[in-house]
């Protein structure tokens, strides 16, 4: 029989931000107390859901009420996934409940605050592949933030959604820390407004009447039932450079020659107010170029790779060191924005 207390002595609170399970993170080490299987030797990370504004992904803790899918994946790279089986077994089902699993993945459910830890096991035996610790908290409080502005505080960006245009919207469930959690199963519906899932936390919201100026987001996640409201903009009327830092009044945005090229962000605006889910289109002078997306490499794993690009963002390289110009259309605004091209 394996010792319970050896292992919770081995459980060590850890941020839970890490992926890899207790082998893994001992460079194959078996844990005190466990038995190890020899067809881990290097252990296996455990990649959960992953969050629109989270650029990393994954091993955020699961909802109360929620669930939560674990990708089980080897350690290194090519990061392939583990698919020559497992038994799954949770100390403390109090915390946690295994919802099901797959040939590479096992889903859990939140069933009371606290942590947990996740043992897979080799098929019919004790044999520990690795372990993994998880953990449950209870929902406090649901927060909204556009895609456009995923790397910006929920509690202080104010925005609104451009009436008759896709709204890309996240939805953020918050602890009583502030520190985010999952729930596969969030539900979002409005009234005024279609409503499209594009991810587990990730909503298309479209308002079709131009004449609302608010409408209200129904949500449910963990169980619990929650109210958003979002504000409605009719139009824009302004187009305001977000990244790099805005040049001195009068001074052109400076670019690269040649690749990888240089990242421009924009935010349009209504009477200074950022306005999200406006159409963007970019047209650059005759001596600058658009660079398509940077596709991952080999050595990136797949739960770091960003599924998407920023709305208002666009790369451009220079052909030719001088001024130069781009014009940015926002919805049916349109302002051009001067350039100059440097090595």
């Amino acid at each position: 029989m394996i010792s319970l207390g050896l292992i919770f002595a081995g459980m060590s609170l850890v941020a839970c931000d890490e992926q890899i399970g207790d082998r893994a993170r001992g460079s194959g080490t078996c844990p005190p107390g466990e038995t190890c299987s020899e067809r881990t030797p290097t252990g296996l990370a455990f990649i959960g859901a992953h969050a629109f504004s989270d650029t990393k992904g994954g091993g955020l803790a699961t909802a109360l009420g929620g669930t939560q899918t674990l990708s089980i994946r080897y350690p290194e790279p090519p990061y392939d996934l583990y698919v020559a089986g497992f038994d799954a077994m949770l100390i403390d089902s109090r915390v946690a409940a295994i919802e099901s699993s797959g040939p590479a993945t096992v889903v859990l459910r939140g069933v009371s605050e606290g942590r947990a830890l996740l043992r897979l096991l080799e098929p019919g035996t004790n044999k520990l592949l690795d372990r993994y610790k998880i953990k449950v908290a209870p929902i406090a409080r649901v927060a909204l933030l556009p895609r456009e502005l995923q790397d910006e505080n929920a509690d202080v960006a104010r925005w609104k959604v451009l009436a008759g245009s896709p709204a890309s919207l996240g939805v953020l469930l918050l602890d009583r820390n502030d520190q985010q959690l999952v729930d596969e199963g969030l539900e979002v519906r409005a009234h005024a407004a279609d409503v499209v899932r594009h991810a587990w936390d990730l909503f298309q919201v479209t308002v079709v009447a131009a004449s609302q100026n608010r409408v209200m987001l129904t949500m449910r996640a963990g169980g619990r039932p929650f109210l958003a409201a979002v504000d409605v903009a009719s139009s824009v009327d302004g187009i305001v450079l977000r990244s790099p830092a805005a040049p001195e009044e009068g001074h052109p945005i400076a670019i690269k020659r040649g690749a990888p090229g240089t990242q421009i962000c924009f935010r349009a605006a209504l009477e200074k107010t950022t306005v999200v889910g406006a159409t963007w289109q970019f047209s650059p002078g005759e001596t600058v170029s658009i660079e398509p997306p940077a596709l991952p490499s080999e050595e990136d794993a797949p739960w770091d790779v960003q599924p998407w690009t920023t709305p208002g963002c666009v790369t451009l390289s220079g052909k030719e060191l001088g001024p130069a110009t781009l014009g940015v259309t926002a919805g049916t605004y349109y302002e051009m924005f001067n350039l100059v091209v440097v090595e």
